[in-house]
């Protein structure tokens, strides 16, 4: 299976495709790994572009049940209980515990479409197509220009072993939402608690959405039974 697995910092998103099936997905950085985790072999229900990867390497056995996902489960939830023990240095002793390595990849330097580089510069006689294009990329707006990092996977264990690496190496961390108790990535904040998920308890609102106020109510509740009980006990 040749898997295209396409990071872009700027935007904190990731493109996964899979050539043989023509099929591709883009998400926000760090979701396939998050899914993975979550879901297992169900994340091929709502994303038909892990199809064919999960069928392999789940052929005999449940995704959860392979010895890939037990101990990437494993040292996920280590870090997550010792943030210390999360880093990049971490991250490559586990793989190398794992006989893994980092996939192939390159960086690929993407420009803005909308904007040849050449129309910044008038074209005299004297000057080149590659003077002018070079004249005129230092005159452009860059803004829209992006630096990807494009992985060349062969099944889900280099695809999460790149997005694992590629986490750590930007210093974003994996977390279990206090809401739905999936996992997520910080993507934006750091001391992020809830994920961008629908809510298990409030369909039409996201466990960001509802989390907070679910938790102040269930603080509530301790409160009046914790009241309840002293004034029980002073009564005594």
């Amino acid at each position: 299976i040749s898997i295209i697995f396409t990071v872009d910092d700027n935007r904190l998103t990731e493109r996964v495709h899979d050539v043989s099936l023509g099929l591709q997905d883009t998400r926000p950085l760090g979701m396939s790994l998050a899914d993975f985790l979550s879901f297992g072999n169900e994340m091929e229900n709502n994303h038909p572009v892990y199809s064919q990867m999960i069928r392999k390497a789940s052929e005999y056995e449940s995704l959860k049940e392979t010895a890939y996902y037990l101990r990437l489960k494993e040292f996920v939830d280590l870090c997550i209980k010792d943030p210390a023990l999360y880093s990049l240095d971490t991250v490559m002793f586990f793989l190398h515990l794992r006989g893994a390595s980092i996939p192939e990849h390159r960086l690929e330097y993407t420009f803005d479409p909308d904007h040849p580089v050449e129309n910044f510069v008038t074209s005299q006689e004297s000057m080149s197509f590659f003077e002018q294009a070079i004249r005129g990329f230092s005159l452009s707006d860059k803004s829209k220009n992006t630096v990807t990092s494009v992985y060349t996977c062969d099944g889900l264990d280099d695809l999460f072993s790149a997005s694992l690496y590629h986490l750590a190496r930007l210093g974003l961390t994996l977390k279990r939402c206090s809401n739905c108790s999936h996992y997520f990535v910080a993507l934006r904040r750091s001391d992020a608690i809830y994920c961008d998920r629908q809510s298990p308890f409030r369909k039409n609102k996201t466990c960001k959405e509802d989390g907070p106020p679910r938790a102040f109510e269930k603080k509530a509740k301790m409160n009046t039974a914790a009241k309840l009980h002293r004034n029980l006990y002073a009564a005594k």
